[in-house]
């Protein structure tokens, strides 16, 4: 009868021989993943020891790589395993993996770190991401659990979980939707401060101030985001022509390994698109190309020795207006607290999608899909168009009096 044939990624029989120096020899093959039966052979101090090499040695041969989790490898051990995953694919930015790092070491090590990972079932999985839902916060929760869920999809690689136990956890909530915009009133408004504010006499100068001012009819005028808007250099820009347009190629980021610097697509690289400015975002644009060099690759926004202007420094420059003129905000019915650059992209999502439709809305954001765009920035009006009362009138008709 033929001897079993041994699976693909198993060992055979294992024979130990103990050698005249007392080291004891492992002996066994393996058949890899393409069938070919290999020999494999260890030597160590003790049969334990020598039959742990044959396994590791084993697990390279069978998966192509060396078996780094187990059962009993903690959650924390897990996380440094598919951290390096990452870090060597070459597949995600800088900053995507200083986030993960930053969700790992704030929030996942300290929940639940010290778990086996044959002690992570769904119920504990759910009872820890809830815990940190009610302790953290919506968005730390949230992150948590895509970070666990990446950790255990590198263990089920690994043969090491046979599932995912993170995928049949709850859904958490979504981050509450920010549901203010700038009415072209309040747009005029918010215009009029700030050069009331850039021009008002104070203890020292504003240099800076005017970029808020053109940084915002930008923005609005593009939809663009302010990394975007300050990653603007004079070549992205055509303003002589009938129709001006700006080119959104680009983003400034900063991480901790690199600084900042301008990654050369917008935050997704199918985001690229070319925008026809409307004046008030023409008449801005011709001001910034004014104020900077005449090179080509000229940023538009730059600090006084001719750096790109960070957008920590744009941001906290907004701040400190909304800081000054928080009671003139709060008299035009501008929410202060959502008074952040993300304003003026919504603003103009909304404006657009009101005036021609979600597509045209979803278009000039640079979105995929027209759900994230009414999910995430269009703002939807309490009040129903009242022409719906017409329709339905001339439709079954009117009362008698």
């Amino acid at each position: 009868m033929p001897r079993p044939r041994t699976p693909a990624g198993q060992l055979g029989t294992i024979q130990f021989t103990t050698l005249a120096d007392g080291r004891i020899r492992a002996r066994s093959r393996i058949r890899d993943d393409a069938g070919v039966i290999h020999p494999l052979k260890t030597l160590a101090a003790t049969p334990d020891a020598a039959l742990e090499l044959l396994q590791r040695r084993a697990a390279v041969l069978s998966t192509g790589f060396e078996q780094l989790l187990s059962l009993d490898s903690t959650i924390a051990e897990a996380c440094d395993v598919w951290l390096a995953e990452v870090r060597t694919s070459g597949r995600v930015e800088v900053s995507t993996l200083e986030g993960y790092q930053d969700s790992v070491r704030t929030v996942v090590v300290p929940a639940c770190g010290a778990i086996r990972l044959r002690e992570l079932s769904v119920g504990r999985a759910d009872r820890i991401l809830q815990r940190i839902l009610a302790t953290r916060s919506i968005s730390a929760a949230r992150k948590a659990r895509a970070a666990l869920s990446m950790v255990c999809g590198t263990a089920v690689r690994q043969d090491v979980l046979d599932f995912n136990p993170i995928r049949d956890v709850q859904r958490l909530p979504s981050s509450p939707k920010r549901q203010s915009y700038l009415s072209p009133v309040q747009i005029g408004i918010a215009r009029a401060l700030m050069h009331a504010w850039r021009t008002a006499p104070t203890d020292g100068p504003r240099p800076d101030a005017r970029k808020l001012e053109d940084g915002m009819d930008i923005m609005i005028g593009t939809s663009a985001r302010i990394g975007e808007i300050l990653a603007l250099r004079r070549s992205d820009v055509e303003i002589t022509g009938s129709a001006p347009t700006l080119l959104i190629a680009a983003t400034l980021v900063t991480t901790r390994q690199d600084g900042m610097r301008r990654k050369p697509t917008p935050k997704r690289a199918r985001q690229t698109r070319r925008v026809t400015l409307p004046s008030f975002a023409a008449a801005a644009i011709r001001r910034r190309l004014a104020s900077t060099g005449v090179e080509p690759d000229a940023y538009l926004f730059t600090t006084s020795t001719g750096r790109p202007y960070s957008v920590s420094n744009f941001e906290r420059l907004l701040r400190s207006f909304v800081h000054d003129n928080e009671n003139a905000l709060h008299q035009a019915n501008i929410v202060v607290d959502e008074f952040t650059t993300h304003i003026f992209r919504r603003t103009a999502a909304t404006l657009v999608e009101q005036a021609g439709g979600i597509t045209l809305a979803s278009r000039l954001l640079g979105h995929s899909s027209e759900a994230v765009t009414r999910a995430n920035y269009v703002v939807t009006p309490e009040q129903v168009d009242p022409v719906t009362a017409v329709i339905l009138d001339d439709a079954i008709g009117r009362a008698d009096g």
